[in-house]
């Protein structure tokens, strides 16, 4: 063993002190000292730290050679419904703390990645400001969308859950008070979101949102909770820049169709399809009543953005269910009812590139009916085995498909 080696002081904290023979006694006293006050802060802050994790492991696949629904086909997988997630909650006052979660999920090769990373200070008992990576509260169950475990389904209704991106970057702002016998829950959000969305059959596409604001506020009176939500933007953007879609059997790089616009002189028809720094809104209504013996739910929402080839996005479900002593019966209904607002904005005068613009114009439109029957068994405390069922029914296209999945998930 090398002198180095015998001379460096290891403790719990994984320091090493390095002392040599040139050193003075009293800095080896000092670098000792120090260490040790190291290792008491760090001994102090690990019993600040609160640790939290939840997770899911799910398996599924479809029923026909051809179906493909939620990221499975009719090859059994584990990976698109697979994630793992460990929450790290670190009190710096009585007041200020700091909160941490990564995820790390089978539908992105299992990359780990940061879904949450915020401060939080307790202006009152029962006010707060979030600041940092948070979660976009579109949903009555955003705040628990990975947390499987945390709902009676085994994911959450595609039809309503569906906006492409989850986080944001900014401030958030939380109150609750009691009036009466109801309790109020309300939360106003302002920032931003940057990140890469699924758009057109799994393709991504950078995207971008500028002066995101908006609110939620949720009125729970006994078993029954009623909830509603406004958000908008004025500066939404998606690149078309990597799409493409098949138009009349042709791959058509959606950009470049748009410059193709552009050159024939119809650059307002180009501007219309566009998603460049438009207006965006997103409303929702939900209501859940749950007396622990049966339940039953909805939430409707509507998203659109202005001025550009997305569609006025209409998306609803209807759920009800019923607990025995350790299993539960439920079954869900859900419905996408997209829109192509103003369809007169995209009119250009030959009727053969008119083919191709209404075409581009309705790439993401969805109008698909969803029915789901799913079946729970608590196998732990803290972990629970689901079974799910789930017809897929594309009103548009007249095909329909369907997925069968099971998923043990847990918290800990």
């Amino acid at each position: 063993m090398s002198g180095r080696h015998r001379n460096a002081c290891p403790n719990d904290a994984g320091i090493a002190v390095r002392i040599d023979r040139n050193t003075h006694p009293k800095h080896a006293l000092a670098s000792i000292g120090a260490a040790a006050l190291v290792m008491s802060s760090s001994a102090l802050a690990q019993d600040q730290i609160e640790w939290s994790g939840f997770g899911s492991i799910a398996a599924g696949m479809t029923t026909g050679s051809d179906d493909q629904l939620f990221g499975y086909d009719n090859d059994l997988d584990f990976n698109p419904g697979s994630l793992f997630a460990l929450q790290a909650k670190a009190n710096l006052s009585d007041k200020l703390s700091v909160t941490t979660q990564i995820m790390s999920r089978g539908s992105e090769d299992f990359d780990l990645g940061v879904e949450w990373a915020y401060l939080q200070y307790q202006l009152t008992d029962s006010a707060s400001i979030n600041v940092g990576k948070l979660r976009l509260p579109f949903y009555m169950y955003s705040d628990y969308l990975d947390v499987g475990y945390s709902y009676h389904w085994l994911r959450t209704p595609q039809s309503v859950y569906r906006v492409p991106f989850d986080n944001y970057t900014g401030v958030s702002f939380q109150h609750n008070a009691f009036v009466g016998d109801f309790t109020f829950n309300t939360q106003v959000v302002a920032g931003n979101m940057q990140d890469d969305i699924n758009v057109i059959g799994g393709e991504t596409a950078e995207a971008e949102l500028n002066n995101l604001i908006g609110f939620n506020t949720s009125a729970i009176y006994s078993n029954l909770t009623m909830r509603v939500a406004y958000y908008q933007t004025n500066d939404a953007n998606i690149s078309t820049d990597t799409l493409t879609t098949d138009i009349n059997g042709q791959e058509v790089n959606i950009g470049d169709f748009l410059d193709s616009l552009t050159l024939a002189g119809l650059e307002g028809v180009a501007n219309e399809l566009d998603a460049s720094e438009d207006k965006g809104t997103f409303a929702g209504v939900g209501v859940m009543y749950d007396n622990f013996d049966w339940f039953v739910g909805a939430e409707y929402t509507e998203l659109e953005l202005e001025n550009s080839y997305v569609p006025k996005q209409r998306s609803a479900y209807l759920t009800a269910g019923k607990r025995f002593d350790s299993w539960a019966l439920h079954a869900t209904y859900g419905k996408t009812d997209d829109k192509v607002m103003s369809p007169e904005r995209f009119t250009v005068p030959d009727p053969q590139l008119q083919a191709f613009v209404n075409q581009a114009a309705n790439i993401v439109v969805t109008e698909t009916a969803y029915t789901s029957i799913g079946v729970n068994f608590n196998i732990a405390p803290s972990a629970v085995l689901k079974f799910d069922v789930t017809h897929a029914d594309d009103k548009l296209t007249d095909e329909s498909d369907v997925l069968a999945s099971a998923a043990v998930q847990f918290v800990f």
